[in-house]
């Protein structure tokens, strides 16, 4: 009889199992304490740092098709610029795209957040990403934002910035920028200036500085300090922003770059831009002869490059006009 009232094992531990579920459902009962909400609206926000790029120095996209270097010609780094490409070619880049790069991160929608460890990372090819966008801002502060990965099952595509620590599942970018190429990225002119904030501009030929311009107190002068006619400096600006390529030299053979640098070395014109973010220089060399081993429209034409002479436009010979202006004709 006093066997079978002995408990087993297995019974106390029951009972002791029972007693610990006890104990820790008054415990929570005494300490309870509210949850706090979860702001999902907040943890699925815009990720991107909308209000820092507002005012913007340059802009380098990253794609497939090769990497492309904006700058603002704007002062106070408004949106509007003009931008113009300084990499790999110089040339002026259309109205709408920064604006439009813009709208397109204002819409970005996230569905889901990831950690940002290294085996997301490669899973989501951030690390080899189809996108990168670099800005720096007017207080010289940059971002990064990468693409990854896009999904065309749900039609979703992975975000990464360099300011946050997570990854951000999203729908893909309104704006396709991971297929832009030069095309869609500059029109024909070959400059962008915004004369607000040009300080001075220099033409130099062969015989040494042809044409000065100076801004004083919101009039031109020449390099002897001469007044000049607001509207004859006003024709001569856009006549300079009309300046448009008939071609763009990509893909050059090594012979082909060797004879379009030494063609540069010595140029028929130097076109010197200075403002308040700095100096660009271009040079302008006649081509008289064409391009070795290359088929063009026409053999008399100007070439022009920007300093590091990596990159060519081309020009109507007949353009060659707007580099020979002298003060005289401005003032």
């Amino acid at each position: 009889m006093n066997a079978l009232l002995r408990p087993t094992l297995s019974t106390l531990l029951v009972l002791l199992f029972t007693l610990i579920l006890v104990f820790l459902g008054l415990f929570a009962e005494v300490f309870e304490s509210e949850t706090p909400e979860v702001d999902l609206a907040q943890i699925y926000a815009n990720p991107a740092p909308l209000n820092e790029l507002q005012r913007l120095k340059t802009l380098r996209i990253t794609n497939k098709q090769g990497s492309f270097l904006l700058e603002n010609t704007h002062s106070e780094g408004n949106l509007e610029g003009p931008w113009q490409m300084i990499e790999p070619q110089a040339l002026k880049v259309k109205g709408d795209v920064v604006s439009r790069i813009l709208d397109s991160l204002n819409a970005i929608r996230v569905r889901n957040l990831h950690r940002l460890e290294p085996i997301n990372v490669t899973s989501y090819s951030l690390d080899n990403p189809t996108l990168t966008l670099n800005f720096i801002n007017d207080k010289s502060k940059s971002f990064e934002i990468k693409v990854g990965l896009i999904n065309p099952i749900d039609n979703s595509a992975y975000l990464g910035l360099s300011s946050q620590n997570q990854i951000y599942q999203i729908d893909p970018l309104e704006m396709t920028l991971e297929s832009y190429d030069l095309a869609q990225l500059v029109e024909s002119r070959v400059l962008a200036l915004n004369t607000d904030s040009l300080m001075s501009l220099e033409i130099y030929s062969s015989n040494g500085l042809e044409l000065k311009l100076l801004k004083k107190d919101d009039q031109w002068v020449d390099q002897n300090g001469t007044v000049l006619s607001g509207n004859k400096i006003k024709n001569f600006f856009t006549r300079l922003e009309d300046l448009k390529s008939f071609s763009i030299l990509n893909n050059l053979t090594t012979d082909q770059q060797q004879y379009m640098e030494e063609a540069m070395a010595n140029p028929t014109y130097t076109l010197k831009l200075i403002s308040g973010q700095g100096v660009r220089s271009y040079m302008i060399s006649e081509m008289r002869n064409g391009i070795p081993s290359m088929s063009l429209p026409k053999n008399n034409f100007l070439a022009l490059s920007s300093e590091d002479k990596k990159s060519f436009v081309l020009l109507d010979l007949d353009q060659a006009r707007t580099f020979t202006t002298k003060s005289s004709e401005l003032k």
